[in-house]
């Protein structure tokens, strides 16, 4: 590897810097509509010191998943207007890349041969060893669409490049209350529905990561709030006090600004799914489903102290409202509202 090679780091710019050139994916994880790769350079030889600096995002062959083209327009057009020259670096650099039938095949091939591994032979030591490349059950058997179908897939930068020594997710979810919720509402619209679904045993949803949404913007002097906030996300030992700190100087504004839209676009309560003409609740439910990715680096002055690198937003592709989305987003706000989980007092909302 060339000294080039190995000082490269991974920035905005590099999407737009390999959009044009021969790559190779490999396979590192995937969700319910997307499968995402880490990207290598094949050619031209002057680009390959970009290698693994992007990641590149293929949407699967299901009826929900929009055409990369389109997820594009979207975002172009109604959420980047959203965060202004002022917020505009919190939102993750896309760029279209344009593919070649081989890659389409070549991928799906690999995801069908990953669907042939029994895992259930495997020990927690094979699948170590197998590392991001095992595919888990309820993922198998739906691939990427043809390329007479989609032929485009969007390159987005690699926030766990070299100098990155943690990078962790979480999901804000909703920072405002519901305008569905009683006055007297005592939990956040979050924990009411994390409340009800961990009481009727259901699938833990990625929001649900032990505290409130609200702890997230607690003002200075309730350090103990944030702290006991973070402690759900941090992942060390040591060092949360530094952590909280650098969370209240780096995270905060961005979150801030995050509620401020989610205040904006606020037509969300019970009412307005049950009369939703003239309602986008396309934004709206993006704003409220988007993750917040956290790249940290240890300070090399003092190995105790973690220093938050980057801040960024990413799954923001518009909501559909389509296949019975509304009257589902209806029918939940109704089952809190008489199952009264926004006044019952949620564990992660004392």
């Amino acid at each position: 590897m060339s000294t080039r090679a190995a000082t490269h780091r991974s920035s905005a710019s590099c999407p737009n810097a390999i959009k044009d050139a021969t790559l190779q994916l490999l396979y590192l994880a995937e969700g319910a509509a997307n499968i995402i790769y880490s990207v290598s350079v094949i050619s031209p030889k002057s680009l390959q010191d970009h290698s693994h600096c992007c990641i590149m995002r293929l949407r699967k062959d299901l009826a929900f998943t929009k055409p990369a083209r389109q997820v594009m327009t979207d975002f172009e057009e109604k959420i980047i207007p959203l965060f202004g020259d002022e917020y505009r670096a919190l939102l993750m650099e896309q760029v279209l890349y344009k593919l070649k039938s081989e890659i389409v095949q070549d991928s799906n091939k690999e995801l069908r041969g990953m669907d042939e591994v029994d895992l259930s032979s495997l020990s927690a030591e094979d699948v170590i060893a197998l590392g991001k490349r095992v595919r888990h059950q309820q993922r198998r058997h739906v691939y990427l669409p043809s390329y007479e179908t989609e032929q485009y897939g969007i390159l987005m930068q690699n926030l766990q490049g070299p100098g990155i020594d943690w990078l962790f997710e979480f999901k804000p979810k909703w920072l405002v209350q519901s305008p569905s919720a009683p006055k007297d509402a005592r939990n956040c619209r979050t924990c009411a529905l994390n409340a009800s679904r961990r009481k009727d045993g259901k699938h833990k949803g990625r929001g649900d990561s032990g505290f409130c949404p609200f702890d997230l913007l607690v003002r200075d002097g309730e350090n103990n709030v944030l702290r006991r906030a973070l402690e759900n996300i941090w992942p060390l030992e040591n060092g949360i006090e530094e952590f909280v700190r650098a969370f209240r100087d780096k995270v905060q504004p961005a979150l801030r600004h995050l509620q401020q839209l989610e205040k904006e676009h606020g037509a969300v309560g019970l009412d307005d799914f049950r009369s939703p003409d003239g309602k986008d609740f396309g934004v709206a439910m993006a704003l409220r489903d988007c993750s917040v990715f956290l790249a940290l680096k240890r300070r090399e002055s003092d190995k105790g102290v973690v220093d938050v690198v980057d801040v960024k937003f990413a799954d923001l592709d518009l909501k559909t409202t389509e296949g019975g989305k509304v009257q589902k987003w209806a029918a939940m706000e109704q089952e809190l509202l008489d199952g009264g989980w926004l006044e019952l007092l949620a564990e992660s909302c004392k």
